[in-house]
């Protein structure tokens, strides 16, 4: 069964899921609703105050008026009754509204509360249809779905889909949590709020659950070593003093307990982990030339395209002047290139291979491998690092992440891994101000970017969505600036819908050209290096993790200069974004998210193909705990074990099995 057998899903509606992550049918039955609205709850409007996000149930009092201002603005207005108090809801530019009202009507609507005098003011709310039963599911959708397709889409597939996970009913019970089947259905079709909240704790600890054992399965720390390197510590160490700048002794630790582990007689797995700017890939570097010199091959993995074009630059900086050959692989490489490239990995002639997934292709077939380095591990599934290690019998491992990893989820998690911690920075004068910007302050920064801009420094504007009804999307903030206040500086756009090609071009103008302003989304969070860029302006930072906007933070200032970081004003400027203000500590603020949010940032949700598969559930400690002990109960159970094992071959997912009915 396919996305385009589901009633309502044409091809438009189906390119919107795609850019939320969602493929096939299954991906749909795991976007769970972020919220549930109960029809019983009573509102009381005088206790709400101004600002408050509020769900509730009204019937429509006279018909919708429809007022054309001017051309390009419209707007519906409509009264409501809502337990007696008057509330009236108006949406601008949105004439279909105006279609769906009829008086008599009962909807649902969700929106901010803009005021409340003798009777209650919301602008641009979203409407849900009611439907059967006392709780009604929210679904958090892109632009163009609603909720009602959503709902029917779901029923229609439980009609036609039998799942069946790796967790048995009776291990399930005996782990306290809801059977998967029957969680996915209790999810969607709640009989309560509580019990829906429990259905999808249970999916998220299953879930969990399976991607602990593929660690453990795919990441045993115990194998004898089947490659030998060799002694060549006088090499590296001739390296390492050859460099223009000094390791410091964060660095000076990781590469020692590297090489031990090279040198010993097991299989190395290692989790290198820094705050952003502590220099990881030096030491990655220095790993991957020690390999080199026993005559082995490494492959070093990237999420992005830019990012492995940026290691492939400063990877033959470094192994060029030493006479070995770098190669770079990724899936946009015209077909001749690739062919090139592949046969020098084949033949053994690139000792160092970078790129991006493109480097698990089953036509990508090393000559010696021996050690992988997978970079911002999180952005990967496991079976994805499992398939490029993979790649020859017994390689050494290292994965990186500038995300430090809080201490209860790395011990979850990368128990067994060594974890190696780069806290220290290399000795420059990293002066990074941040700073909450307000709104009416809005313009003056603007005016701050311009100038910078005159003195040939760079800004980035990060969006946290490319299109959207929001005004902050990425495209809509690009038009404004461009025909507004920033009209007379050179603005780009960059997002993950341009072409390689396109990236490439506007990347390269930014970093070298004549380009001052980078409007973005959060595509630039790993790894770009422009030697120039000294602001950054972040809007919708509410909706990211402090890690996240830490390490989009890292992207400015790179050489020391003096730089500033705007955090546009949210409704959560008050909380946890002055924490981000304050503290310049990477692996303090991992943990004061994972205590705040959980653990969904860290687990690296968003990178997996999926849309926010446990939206509105905090992946605490306790789903932690319980996590781990429903995997060793899985890998206590042979038949499991080997159907596990298989599966890391294949797409990585919790679901042992789908069947039509």
């Amino acid at each position: 069964m396919q996305l385009e057998d589901i009633k309502g899903l044409g091809a438009k509606r189906i390119a919107k899921l795609h850019e939320s992550g969602i493929y096939d049918p299954l991906d749909i039955l795991l976007m769970f609703p972020s919220a549930y609205f109960d029809r019983n709850k009573v509102i009381n409007w005088k206790e709400i105050s101004p600002g408050t996000e509020v769900i509730f149930e009204a019937e429509i009092n006279s018909p919708p008026v429809m007022r054309h201002v001017r051309k390009g603005l419209s707007y519906v207005k409509c009264e409501f009754n809502s337990f007696g108090t008057k509330v009236v809801c108006t949406w601008f530019n949105q004439s279909y509204i105006y279609r769906r009202l009829s008086v008599g009507e009962k909807v649902i609507i969700s929106g901010k509360l803009k005021k409340i005098t003798t009777f209650a003011e919301i602008s641009a709310p979203k409407i849900i249809p009611s439907r059967a039963g006392n709780i009604v599911p929210i679904y958090k959708l892109p632009e163009g779905l609603n909720q009602k397709l959503m709902s029917d889409a779901v029923a229609a597939l439980l009609t036609e889909i039998n799942i069946q996970g790796y967790v048995t009913d009776e291990i399930a019970n005996k782990a306290g949590i809801i059977p998967l089947r029957k969680a996915i259905y209790e999810a969607h079709f709640p009989t309560g709020i509580e019990t829906a909240k429990t259905a999808v704790r249970s999916a998220a600890t299953e879930s969990l659950a399976y991607t602990l054992s593929m660690y453990r399965l795919l990441k045993c720390n115990t194998e004898k070593r089947r490659k030998f390197y060799g002694e060549h510590i006088s090499q590296l160490n001739y390296a390492i003093t050859d460099l223009p700048f000094q390791l410091t002794d964060d660095q000076k630790n990781a590469i020692n307990k590297i090489v031990g582990h090279m040198c010993s007689d097991k299989r190395m797995n290692v989790l290198l982990q820094g705050d952003v700017g502590s220099g990881k890939t030096i030491v990655a570097f220095l790993a991957a030339y020690y390999a080199a010199l026993g005559g082995y091959q490494t492959a070093i993995m990237a999420p992005t395209e830019i990012l492995a074009k940026q290691h492939w630059k400063k990877a033959i900086d470094f192994f060029g002047s030493k006479g070995l050959k770098v190669v770079c692989l990724t899936g946009s490489m015209p077909a001749k290139d690739k062919a090139v490239v592949l046969e020098s990995i084949a033949n053994g002639s690139a000792s160092i291979v970078v790129g991006t997934h493109a480097l698990t292709g089953k036509n990508v077939c090393f000559n010696n491998l021996s050690l992988t380095i997978t970079d911002e591990q999180h952005r990967f599934g496991v079976c994805q690092r499992g398939s490029l290690e993979n790649k020859t019998d017994f390689a050494d491992n290292i994965v990186m992440s500038a995300t430090p990893i809080p201490r209860t989820l790395a011990l979850s998690i990368y128990g067994q891994l060594e974890t190696i911690n780069l806290r220290q920075k290399p000795q420059k004068n990293y002066s990074i101000m941040t700073a909450i910007v307000p709104n009416h302050k809005i313009n003056d920064m603007y005016g701050y970017i311009e100038k910078r801009a005159e003195v040939g420094e760079k800004t980035y504007i990060v969006c946290p969505r490319i299109e959207s009804e929001d005004e902050n999307s990425a495209v809509s903030t690009y038009k404004k600036l461009k025909s507004g206040a920033l009209k007379n500086t050179k603005i780009a756009l960059l997002h993950g819908k341009l072409s390689a090609a396109e990236k490439e071009m506007v990347m390269n103008d930014f970093a070298f050209g004549e380009t001052a302003v980078l409007v973005c989304t959060t595509v630039v969070e790993v790894g770009m290096d422009i030697p120039d860029a000294t602001t950054m302006v972040i809007f919708g930072a509410d909706k990211m993790g402090l890690s996240q906007l830490h390490q989009l933070r890292g992207r400015i200032g790179r050489r020391g200069q003096k730089s500033y970081c705007f955090i546009a004003e949210t409704s959560d400027t008050t909380g946890r974004l002055k924490k981000l203000c304050t503290c310049f500590d990477g692996f303090e603020l991992a943990e004061y998210d994972f205590n705040f949010r959980g653990a969904g940032d860290f687990l690296g949700t968003r990178q997996h193909g999926r849309a926010e598969t446990f939206a509105g559930i905090k992946i605490d400690a306790e789903i932690l705990r319980n996590a781990e002990k429903l995997s060793t109960q899985l890998l206590s159970d042979p038949e499991i074990s080997r159907a596990l094992i298989k599966k890391a071959d294949g797409k990585e997912e919790f679901i042992r099995s789908l069947s039509l009915n």
